[in-house]
């Protein structure tokens, strides 16, 4: 197998040049790029201690996965390597967690490579995370552990201990709605089969900058010991202080006085990196990092416990301090409606997934209080009791408004029955308030019903048929409104970022804001640069309509909510809408369908056919037409016209930058990659090559906040790549072009 020294793709021993790029290929792997004759891999997405990880796709399922290829040259040359390795393989595809990266299939290529096939995730690794944001608030340093410790936690329950606790062992997925779904680790129980590592890892960390292993093992395993769950607590306590404060606790310049530090100096206090916490928090954190194990904190559920003791004080765990030592169970939570939020002790645990179940692993002996919410439902109430074995909660909420003030729990007999579900003889608390808002009482129970009494009834139905007209006329009062009809005004960001609503979603116009570009003759691509971009050759386009910026999250979500168009593939959403602070950001995660579904909307809304633009379009507006320029703003590349040379793949706010193309248009280089709705395809006159294939490949144009400004592959208004019409990504957005 041979892969492109650029793009990483994978290929045939046959093929010396990429067909994408142009690249030169170099041999890897011996034979094709197929495993056991199912596993088509089709590129590298990242190499570790242990070995190389491909993206792979099943030849006869068609879905997507994660190959680790082990390397032996990477873990010693053990001659039991593949034996080891089938035990720790599955070890690991015995957890079964929502947080912890499935693994469902392990082999060995040519007796002598093992391999593991796991799921494959889209995101970021925690590493990247901290890398951006350097340090996190207490509180979201608390949400990211919780979900970790929650997959952490089911392997200990398994008897599997991880050994190598590390950022990059943590993925943020980009296609879940919240961070306690995100978050996956990877690598359980893969490290017990390494040998030598450690010194490699500390090279690798001192030569690419990735923190290895050294900066989070605890003292036991400096001192070769076997390590236990209580091992990987102080990885998680390493990984929590470098959360909060923006670096590792113990650093060195050389492996021995790394493993000094861990061995026998003091931890550091929060206070001498600059960062101030609560004496609660100092003590929780300091607790995992005791050098005797036998005073450090025994399970992750108990370092759950102490940090949300410490950062939400007052707040119950769903891990009871009563009967620590007595057996766990999981809790099997089902609601109707699904995507509902899930408060166990009235903390929240996550959301329940698309077929409407959340597993919670862990859950201590006792009587637990849930409360299950979704919008437009009431809220539901439930107790129930776990004693070691399995249990199972059906949830089914009734549509309504839940006032915060009519939370009432449900009744302390209120059990639930031996199959997981509430006793038919109890059912959701009511509340009936008065005028003045105050409640005049609650029952429980059909017996405590008073009897119904028809003039009551009567008026009470007069009363709701006026309400429900206020409610009517209101409701539309406020769709037009957030429609535009009366007047809605488009912000600074273009066409899409409005004047932020009370709950801090923009408002959308009723109408994009597009730019004419007058038609005209230029020269299209170049005779230097990519094989893709060459050669130059004239190109006639005819007069057209451009949006201003990039489509935002703002306009998408108006979209996603009018239609009711699914949106939980959207990366950087959360529950199903912007984050807040990212209406204004272009939305991204896009693939084909989902624009064209977009634009049949908007295309309705605005009674305008819309459309994605053509490359010859898009690029006729990136050079400015006949002037040919090489970027929108002139022939020379200006720092602060484009956002691009970031470290990361988070964009700007669309418009953020102030040089526009000569027609008013911004964003064309940087940001986002944008869709075009040209298929791939060479240059007439082009010597470069095109692989066949079967999918529908489309052009995108402009780069993306990680690209370069110069160099080979530096961003300019000629760069082209071609994609799967399938693909989401979290660097490709989209703008839209009319001829009306």
């Amino acid at each position: 197998m041979k892969e492109c020294q650029l793009c990483k793709n994978c290929f045939a021993d046959d093929v010396a040049t990429c067909p994408h790029d142009g690249m030169p290929t170099s041999h890897t792997i011996a034979g094709e790029p197929v495993l056991e004759g199912k596993y088509h891999l089709e590129c590298r997405i990242g190499q570790g201690g242990m070995g190389v990880v491909y993206k792979a796709r099943h030849a006869f399922l068609k879905t997507q996965l994660a190959i680790k290829v082990i390397l032996p040259d990477l873990v010693g040359n053990d001659p039991q390597l593949v034996t080891r390795f089938r035990q720790e393989a599955l070890a690991a595809a015995a957890i079964r967690h929502q947080n912890v990266v499935g693994v469902t299939d392990y082999g060995v290529i040519d007796g002598s490579l093992p391999f593991l096939v796991m799921e494959y995730v889209e995101g970021e690794s925690l590493h990247d995370l901290l890398a951006r944001e350097k340090a996190l608030s207490p509180e979201r340093a608390l949400e990211l552990m919780s979900a970790v410790c929650a997959g952490v936690g089911a392997a200990h329950h398994q008897g599997i201990v991880h050994r190598d606790l590390k950022p990059l062992n943590v993925m943020i997925c980009s296609d879940k709605p919240n961070l306690s779904q995100a978050v996956k680790i990877l690598d359980f129980g893969l490290a017990k089969i390494k040998s030598g590592e450690l010194l490699g890892s500390f090279i690798q960390a001192q030569t690419t900058g990735l923190m290895g292993s050294p900066y989070y093992m605890a003292p036991e395993q400096w001192a070769d010991e076997e390590p236990d769950a209580r091992s990987d607590v102080y990885s998680l306590g390493v990984m929590f202080f470098q959360m909060v404060a923006g670096d590792v606790p113990f650093k060195g310049s050389s492996i021995p006085a790394i493993m000094k530090k861990h061995i026998s100096d003091p931890a550091p206090t929060f206070a001498d990196y600059g960062t101030r916490v609560s004496l609660e928090l100092e003590k929780a954190v300091l607790h995992t990092l005791q050098k005797d194990k036998t005073q450090r904190t025994a399970t992750v559920e108990q370092f759950v416990e102490e940090l949300t003791a410490a950062i939400h004080p007052g707040a119950a765990t769903i891990h009871s301090s009563v009967g620590r030592s007595l057996p766990v169970s999981s809790l099997k939570v089902i609601t109707k409606p699904p995507q509902s939020k899930v408060f166990v002790d009235n903390v929240s645990v996550g959301e329940t997934q698309n077929d409407g179940a959340l597993l919670l692993e862990g859950i201590q002996s006792g009587n637990h209080h849930l409360r299950i919410s979704h919008n437009g439902f009431k809220d539901w109430f439930g107790d129930v009791v776990c004693d070691g074995k399995p249990q199972q909660v059906v949830a089914e909420l009734q549509p309504g408004v839940t006032d915060s003030r009519s939370a009432i729990p449900m009744p302390a007999d209120v059990t639930v029955s031996g199959s997981g579900r509430l006793d038919d003889s109890h059912f959701q608390a009511t509340v009936v308030n008065d005028s003045m808002g105050q409640t005049a009482s609650h029952v429980y129970g059909t017996q405590s019903l008073p009897p119904k009494k028809a003039g009551k009834s009567a008026a009470i139905l007069g009363i709701l048929g006026v309400l429900a007209l206020f409610l009517i006329v209101g409701g539309g009062i406020g769709a037009a409104y957030m429609m535009g009809v009366f007047g809605s005004k488009v912000g600074p960001g273009g066409n899409n970022a409005g004047t932020p609503t009370p709950s801090g979603t923009p408002v959308v116009a009723a109408k994009a804001d597009l730019v004419a570009i007058p038609g005209g003759t230029f020269m299209m691509g170049s005779d230097s640069g990519l094989d893709n971009q060459k050669p130059a050759h004239s190109v006639t386009v005819q007069p057209f309509k451009m949006d201003k910026t990039e489509v935002t999250n703002a306009e998408y979500y108006a979209f996603t909510t009018a239609t009711s168009y699914p949106a939980d593939k959207l990366g950087q959403w959360t529950n199903l809408k912007p984050t807040p602070g990212q209406e204004n950001m272009p939305v991204r995660f896009v693939n084909m369908d989902d624009i064209k579904a977009f634009i049949d909307w908007r295309s309705k809304r605005d009674g305008v056919t819309y459309r994605l633009p053509t490359e010859e379009e898009w690029e006729f507006a990136a050079r400015n037409g006949g002037k040919n320029n090489k970027y929108p703003w002139g022939d020379e590349f200006k720092k602060n016209c484009a956002v691009v040379d970031k470290d990361n793949t988070e964009p700007d706010r669309v418009g953020s930058n102030s040089c526009a193309n000569d027609w008013g248009v911004v964003d064309l280089i940087g940001n986002v990659y944008e869709w075009t709705g040209s298929k791939a395809s060479l240059y007439p006159g082009s010597k470069g090559e095109m692989k066949p294939t079967k999918e529908l490949i489309y052009m995108i144009r402009g780069g993306a906040a990680l690209n370069k400004s110069a160099g080979e592959f530096g961003i300019t208004s000629m760069f082209r790549v071609d994609v799967d019409g399938a693909k989401r990504d979290k660097e490709i957005g989209f703008r839209l072009v009319t001829q009306n």
